[in-house]
């Protein structure tokens, strides 16, 4: 027979796709959308931005507050501490603002950004990082420390990206988000014990 057919009645003389091809393999581009896809953040990490990322900041009070943080000087995580320990803490906590911070690439998280310390004293890093924080508020702005000059440069991106797309949160769900592990809330908490010798 010139056309066998098997027992399907399918013809077999017909050449199989390549599951290999590219152009079968490859997704289109708006593959996300079509698969329902959402990101879901389940960690906010609290550090500055990195010198190399464009980032924006979140405007309004609503997204951002003012308290006071423990840095660990070997680990680098911040500790969120309860108002009723500060003032026990005044040697060891630093007085910040917590922006709302989004880099280009989506990543969410907390900009801590120093405030005047004791008695109201500050300094050009100090200054020089919330003015660049003001600028991300309307801008794609890159933060690099400026050695020489003691203080952030601030750099204005001059593409034209689009605005963030900022988490669908409160801030207090994106405060446990980031802290929920990390909050001193009693002189017991095991950094204050390293700290005192302890363990």
């Amino acid at each position: 027979m010139d056309n066998f057919e098997n027992s399907t009645g399918k013809s077999t003389d017909q050449t199989a796709p390549d599951p290999f091809d590219p152009a079968t393999l490859r997704l289109s581009q708006n593959f996300a959308s079509e698969v329902g896809v959402k990101k879901v953040l389940t960690q906010v990490p609290c550090h500055k931005p990195n010198r190399h990322d464009f980032v924006r900041v979140r405007p309004g009070n609503d997204w951002r507050l003012e308290t006071a943080v423990f840095e660990d000087g070997i680990s680098r995580d911040n500790y969120l501490v309860a108002a009723e320990l500060i003032p026990d803490l005044a040697q060891e906590v630093r007085p910040v603002c917590l922006l709302c911070t989004m880099n280009k690439q989506g990543d969410f998280f907390f900009w801590p950004c120093k405030l005047p310390g004791e008695g109201g004293r500050s300094n050009a890093w100090h200054e020089s990082a919330i003015e660049a924080a003001r600028l991300a508020e309307t801008k794609w702005t890159r933060v690099a420390a400026n050695m020489n000059a003691g203080m952030y440069d601030a750099f204005e991106a001059t593409g034209n990206f689009s605005e963030p797309a900022w988490p669908d949160l409160s801030l207090r769900d994106l405060l446990e988000k980031s802290f929920g592990n990390r909050r001193i809330d009693s002189f017991d908490h095991p950094v204050l014990k390293a700290l005192r010798g302890e363990v």
